[in-house]
């Protein structure tokens, strides 16, 4: 059954929101049309579809937790979180709200600590930072440095 978690962070009089639905599931076999999160563990996104940055946030923000996920499945299951929606006002969204947003649904739904992922609003700046806790540049591949 799907269940929505609701993601409100808000400062200084200004904040970020999204909802997101989802169910979780075990199945014996890699299921179809999902992306591999990592291991046994599979992401669904919503038939609707979705902007591919929310796509990708919604992604690294499972990534997050692929430990605890892969560990709990034994054998041969595989986990699949499909997501139904990710709903969110349009003005002040950032994509990366859809990592925290999921962040908070595995919480919520499969008991799994939160992963310390944070964001903070410099008013100064007038800007969202976040924090991703031992992650600095989330889509950057860490090559090694090049000889000289």
């Amino acid at each position: 059954m799907a269940e929505t978690f609701t993601y409100r962070f808000m400062s200084g009089g200004v904040g970020l929101a999204a909802n997101i639905t989802a169910a979780a599931a075990e199945v014996d076999s890699p299921p179809p049309h999902a992306l591999r999160i990592y291991g046994n563990v599979h992401l669904r996104l919503p038939a609707s579809g979705l902007h591919w940055k929310d796509a990708a946030w919604l992604a690294f923000g499972m990534s997050l937790h692929t430990d605890e996920l892969a560990e709990r499945r034994p054998g041969s299951d595989h986990l699949v979180l499909d997501v139904a929606s990710l709903v969110y006002p349009i003005a002040d969204y950032r994509a990366e709200v859809a990592a925290l947003a999921i962040d908070g649904w595995i919480h919520q739904n499969l008991h799994l600590p939160p992963c310390g992922s944070a964001v903070r609003y410099d008013r100064s700046d007038h800007r969202f930072t976040f924090d991703w806790v031992g992650v600095d540049s989330p889509f950057a591949d860490d090559w090694p440095p090049l000889s000289p």
